[in-house]
């Protein structure tokens, strides 16, 4: 019932454009980066090994790399750094391609998504 009711926030958080608390759980932190990557502009590519992925096929990737992974990602921080930022096997690392040719890593990336929900306000 927990992970639904957090399922369920995170959804009413990103997909309302709504300010998130910096009083949410780690875990609720995390998944609301992994659902941010749904909400990128139409056209967006997320770079893994040398490989395009829509933000669907992205996220998916990203939803089951910390489900095997979560004792390497305590917080949102740790997610970033050992999960969303590179390949566990490769050790390359991942980047995100905007519609507009615009790149970054997704170090940047999920970053920036971070310092969105710990703003306060």
């Amino acid at each position: 019932m927990k992970n639904i009711a957090v399922l369920f926030f995170t959804a009413l958080f990103v997909f309302s454009g709504i300010n998130v608390c910096a009083h949410m759980s780690e875990e609720a932190k995390i998944e609301y980066l992994i659902a941010s990557v749904k909400k990128t502009p139409k056209g967006t590519k997320f770079v893994r090994n040398g490989k395009e992925y829509d933000s669907e096929r992205a996220s998916r990737h990203l939803k089951t790399k910390y489900t095997r992974a979560k004792k390497h990602a305590a917080t949102a921080e740790l997610f970033i750094e050992n999960i969303s930022s590179k390949s566990s096997v490769t050790g390359i690392e991942y980047s995100v391609r905007f519609a507009d040719g615009e790149t970054m890593t997704a170090r940047e990336f999920f970053t920036e998504k971070l310092k969105e929900i710990e703003q306060p306000g």
